[in-house]
C-alpha cells in the first residue's frame, strides 16, 4: 500500500510542498510508493500579495495544471477537524463530509484576517482573499454605476498601515478611476483616508523608510489619521475611537492576520498569532509525522530572535522544505534543516512609487519608480511557478537565493 502524504492548503506553502514531495520521491526512486493529496478550498493558488492591485486578472494559478501531470490528487473542500492521534482529517465538500487518512501531514492552511469585535465589522471590505478582493471590486463598480453620487461614495477609508494597508491606500484611487472611466470621461475627486492606531504610519520600518512612506502618502493626497482605530462601521461610514465619523461607503480593513484555527488541533506551544512552533526540520515536537509550513509555522531564522513572517517569501521556501522533509521522513532518510537568514521587503506605493528595504531593521535601499519596478518584478514573475511543469518541479528543491545580494 502506498504511503499517504496529505497537505492541507493550496497557497504558496502547500503548492510548493506538493511539488517538492513529488520531486524528492523521484530522487529517492519512491514515486510509485507515495500518494500525495492536497486539500484546498478551490482549484487555484491565489497570488495573495497582489490582491490589492488595480486589476485582478492573472492573480490565480490553476493547481491542476501542475498536479494532474504529477499525479497529485486535489480535493476541493474545507478541512474542519484534525485528529492527530488517529491520523484523520474531516473535510467538508460540496457532496458531503469526507474523512481522509494520512501517514504524514503537512499543515499549510495559511492565515485569516484577525477578528475585530466592533459593531458593523461585516460592513468592511478586505483584500485578504480573492473573493474578498472581487467583492471590493464589484462594490466599487456598483458605486461607479450610480456615479459615485451618494454621500461618502467617493471616499475610501483604509484601516491599518501594514504592508497591505499601504498598498491598498495608494492604489484604491487608481482602481476606482479605472472603473469610473468605463462609465464616464469626467474627472472624479476621490478621497482616501488612512487610519492607524499607532502614533506613526509604518512604524515597523527604519526612520528613513518611514519618512519616505509618509512623504509619498502626502504627495498622493492621502489623509493620515494616527492614534485612532475603527470603533464602528455602517454602510454609510466609519466611526473612529475618538468619536470622529467619516462618511464613506467603502471601509477597507487591513488590521493584521492570525494563523488558521486548524493549529488548535495540535499540542505544543503557539505564538501570539496562533502559529505552531516547529523545530529546525519544520516538525511539531509532539507530532513527529506533522510538519507546519507557511503562515501557520513559527521558526527561528537567525540567532538574533527573528522568526519567519506571514509573507510569501517565507511560505514559498517553507513549502519546499516541508515537502522534501515529509518524504524523507516517510522513507527514513535524513531531514534537511531549514535555512533562511536573508530578508527584504518590497512595497508598491502606487503610480511611479515603490520601496525596497533590506534586513530586519528594514533599511531603505531603493525607492521611487525603481522600487516600484522591483516590486513588480518580484510579484509578477519571481513568485509565480515556472510555466513548464518539469521546470517548476526542479525549482521546488529546498534552497534559498541571497535575495538581498540579488536586489
Amino acid at each position: 500500500m502506498k504511503k499517504q502524504l496529505l497537505i492541507i492548503g493550496g497557497g504558496f506553502a502547500g503548492f510548493w510542498s506538493a511539488l517538492s514531495a513529488v520531486r524528492q520521491s523521484r530522487e529517492l526512486k519512491k514515486e510509485g510508493e507515495l500518494e500525495v493529496t492536497l486539500v484546498n478550498m478551490d482549484e487555484y493558488m491565489t497570488i495573495r500579495p497582489r490582491l490589492y492591485e488595480v486589476s485582478l486578472e492573472g492573480l490565480r494559478v490553476e493547481l491542476n495544471k501542475y498536479f494532474k501531470p504529477l499525479n497529485i490528487k486535489l480535493i476541493i473542500g474545507k478541512a474542519e477537524i484534525i485528529n492527530p492521534e488517529e491520523k484523520l482529517v474531516t473535510v467538508a465538500t460540496d457532496s458531503g463530509s469526507r474523512i481522509l487518512t494520512y501517514d504524514f501531514l503537512v499543515l499549510s492552511s495559511g492565515s485569516v484576517l484577525k477578528a475585530i469585535n466592533i459593531p458593523g465589522i461585516e460592513n468592511t471590505f478586505n483584500v485578504d482573499t480573492f473573493n474578498g478582493a472581487q467583492r471590493l471590486e464589484d462594490h466599487v463598480t456598483q458605486l461607479a454605476e450610480k456615479g459615485f453620487n451618494a454621500e461618502g461614495a467617493a471616499t475610501f477609508v483604509v484601516a491599518g498601515s501594514g504592508l497591505t494597508g499601504l498598498e491598498i491606500v495608494t492604489t484604491i484611487k487608481e482602481k476606482a478611476a479605472k472603473i469610473w472611466n468605463t462609465y464616464s470621461q469626467d474627472a472624479m475627486d476621490f478621497k482616501v483616508v488612512l487610519i492607524e492606531k499607532g502614533d506613526k504610519v509604518g512604524n515597523y520600518y527604519s526612520a528613513e523608510a518611514q519618512d519616505y512612506v509618509i512623504k509619498t502618502l502626502e504627495s498622493k493626497d492621502v489623509k493620515i489619521m494616527t492614534g485612532v482605530s475603527l470603533a464602528g462601521v455602517t454602510s454609510n461610514g466609519a466611526t473612529l475611537s475618538d468619536g470622529t465619523f467619516i462618511p464613506s461607503q467603502t471601509v477597507i480593513s487591513t488590521v493584521g492576520l492570525v494563523a488558521s484555527s486548524l493549529c488548535n488541533f495540535f499540542k505544543g506551544e503557539k505564538d501570539n498569532l496562533g502559529r505552531l512552533h516547529v523545530n529546525k526540520y519544520l516538525q511539531l515536537e509532539q507530532h513527529e509525522n506533522v510538519i507546519a509550513a507557511g503562515d501557520v509555522a513559527n521558526i527561528p531564522v537567525d540567532d538574533q530572535g527573528n522568526t519567519s513572517l506571514m509573507a510569501c517569501q517565507f511560505s514559498m521556501f517553507l513549502g519546499k522544505w516541508a515537502g522534501h522533509n515529509a518524504v524523507n521522513s516517510l522513507f527514513s532518510q535524513p531531514l534537511k534543516p531549514y535555512n533562511y537568514t536573508d530578508y527584504v521587503t518590497c512595497v508598491d506605493l502606487g503610480q511611479e512609487d515603490g520601496m525596497l528595504t533590506t534586513g530586519w531593521e528594514r533599511s531603505l535601499a531603493v525607492s521611487g519608480i525603481e522600487g516600484k519596478n522591483i516590486k513588480m518584478e518580484v510579484t509578477t514573475k519571481l513568485i509565480y511557478p515556472a510555466d513548464d511543469v518539469e521546470t517548476a518541479l526542479e525549482e521546488s528543491f529546498p534552497e534559498v537565493p541571497n535575495v538581498s545580494q540579488n536586489a
